[in-house]
């Protein structure tokens, strides 16, 4: 793997490189890609971040942000998104990103584990999370609210 493909921490120069590599994530997952490209650079780079990227060339990309855990005892990195380009998969790339994402967030956040979710039939991403010593537990069920019930949720007095 080049230099130049190496997994390092993106700057507002990366901006267009992570919004390629979210761009083909969501491709790949025949997800919509919904969020404001003004949302997402101000939540990396604004005056007061959110998250933070990673980049690997144009070959891989992760976004990060802090969530914090009662049961684990402190800070998990949440890693929403996780890129690898198909010609990169098998390299040891996406161990990479996740292991920069591992002492990253540990340097900014005193994080102590990462947190991730992936598709039930995404059985490639499941078997590499897995052989990294990932555990996902059955229990676990992601609910998302957006949209007209969000705002009718705000609404409420």
């Amino acid at each position: 793997m080049s230099d130049s493909s190496a997994p390092r921490l993106a700057g507002p120069e990366d901006f267009a490189t992570v919004l390629a590599g979210l761009h083909a994530l969501a491709s790949d997952l025949g997800d919509p890609f919904a969020i404001a490209e003004t949302a997402l650079q101000d939540a990396l780079f604004g005056p007061r971040p959110l998250a933070f990227a990673l980049v690997a060339g144009g070959q891989g990309v992760a976004l990060v942000q802090p969530q914090i855990s009662t049961s684990a005892g402190g800070v998990l990195a949440y890693i929403s998104d996780l890129w690898v380009a198909r010609t990169a998969r098998g390299t040891g790339l996406g161990r990479r990103l996740l292991a920069m994402v591992g002492r990253e967030s540990a340097a900014r956040w005193g994080a102590v584990g990462l947190r991730l979710a992936v598709y039930d039939n995404n059985t490639n991403a499941r078997d590499f999370y897995a052989r990294m010593g990932f555990v996902t537990h059955d229990r676990d069920r992601i609910a998302v609210l957006t949209g007209a019930e969000f705002a009718m949720l705000k609404a409420t007095p």
